[in-house]
């Protein structure tokens, strides 16, 4: 019944409301200077008097003296105004004395006679024509309106009435779901005994499974312990250290060299020029440990290494990873720094006897974002960091100065041979 109703409405709207929005749209455009010449003129054309009056009629104006349509077109937002009126404001009266004009005047309400007198004159003519139309639509819509109204009070009032009669079925339902859930919990009674028993057997199960993996941790703790704590130290030390600590975890024995690397991979690195002894593989490891890590995630590798054969065999295991080598000392040490910073490369500083302060901010990983990249401060300069960048430092010299501050921030490799080494080897 409601779409019956609504059927006519849309039917006469849809033939006038896009004529009212095209003529809105069209009085939107006028120029400002076309209303000025308008308002310039002595005494205008019968065709803009006749249009203007029927503009002034429309909005409730009835002086429509050449005075007084100057003064309404001079009025600030004019356009604005005739753009938003609501032809529902119209009156019968009002709309019967336009009409009366229109007929009266056909011909100043002709298109191609407006937009001769005047450009503002065409659209206004048309927005004249179409909100008579239009009032005249809405005038024969609004007992239509009315009982679409009243239907649609009519259908909220039995809606209303379902919904409680929707509640009181859900209010049974839930009852009806409570008792069978009660039944149900009685049922399961015998069941959860049975799902405890088996929780418990799980429980113990994953205990078992907990203490097999605690022995693989005890490796692990090992290994990260020496990674840490022992890589600076002489041999003869990293071997008391070590078994010290497996007698502490109560593990029998432990080859951080087996761990950490395979046999092919201690060949690779022998034939790259890497020596062979214990503390040279061991050192190997921590620095390949340290370099899969981004800068700031871990202490960056600082190598002692008084012979430079640890330091050659690195070059020529980096040489595929956009490696650049230089000195601390070079002039230009900053620029070539700046550089492998923004680019990603890995970069090798030599005879580190101290570590200088421009490298303090990427050994501590002190990273600031800036949208999707980072910046790090090298000296006065803030530089875009690239996370393929790395960084190992190197010195021939067995005893380095490095200051407490300097020493949080760096993992000591030292490769300096002892009598005990000596021994090995």
């Amino acid at each position: 019944m409601i779409t019956r109703v609504i059927g006519p409405q849309d039917d006469l709207l849809t033939i006038v409301e896009p004529l009212v929005q095209e003529a809105r749209r069209a009085v939107g455009s006028i120029k400002n200077e076309s209303l000025s010449e308008i308002r310039a003129l002595r005494a205008p054309p019968d065709v803009i008097r006749d249009i203007l009056e029927g503009v002034l009629r429309l909005m409730g104006i009835f002086d429509t003296s050449w005075v007084s349509m100057k003064s309404f077109l001079a009025k600030r937002g004019v356009k604005e105004e005739i753009q938003t009126f609501d032809a529902r404001t119209i009156s019968p009266e009002i709309r019967k004395s336009v009409e009366e004009l229109l007929r009266k005047n056909k011909d100043s309400f002709d298109a191609k006679n407006a937009k001769r007198a005047s450009q503002a004159a065409e659209p206004l003519a048309a927005w004249v024509v179409a909100n008579v139309k239009y009032s005249y639509v809405l005038e024969k819509i609004e007992p239509l309106e009315a009982e679409q109204n009243e239907l649609k009070r009519n259908l909220d009032k039995v809606e209303s009435r379902m919904s409680k009669l929707s509640q009181a079925l859900g209010e049974v339902d839930r009852k009806v779901a409570t008792l069978r859930n009660r039944f149900e919990t009685l049922t399961k009674e015998a069941a959860e005994l049975k799902i405890k028993l088996d929780r418990e057997n799980e429980t113990i199960d994953a205990a078992e499974t907990l203490v097999t993996k605690l022995e693989g941790e005890y490796q692990r703790w090992n290994q990260q312990a020496f990674i840490t704590y022992l890589s600076a130290a002489p041999e003869d030390q990293r071997r008391n250290y070590l078994k010290q600590w497996q007698e502490t975890v109560g593990v029998d024995k432990f080859d951080l060299r087996r761990f950490l690397s395979t046999e092919s991979e201690q060949l690779i690195w022998k034939s790259e020029g890497l020596p062979s002894d214990d503390l040279s593989m061991e050192n190997a490891l921590v620095i390949l440990q340290v370099h899969d890590i981004p800068i700031g995630s871990s202490l960056r590798p600082f190598l002692i290494d008084p012979s430079s054969r640890a330091t050659e065999w690195l070059k020529v295991h980096l040489k595929a990873n956009r490696l650049e080598v230089i000195n601390q000392q070079d002039a230009n040490f900053s620029t070539s720094l700046e550089l492998a910073v923004r680019f990603g490369k890995t970069l090798i500083i030599q005879e580190v006897d101290g570590v200088e302060p421009i490298l303090f901010p990427l050994l501590r990983g002190d990273l600031t974002a800036q949208g999707p990249r980072f910046v790090v401060q090298i000296g006065e300069k803030t530089i875009d960091y690239n996370e393929e960048f790395r960084l190992f430092l190197t010195t021939r010299n067995p005893n380095p100065e490095i200051t407490p501050d300097a020493a949080a921030i760096i993992t000591e490799v030292n490769f300096t041979t002892t009598r005990a080494g000596l021994t090995g080897q």
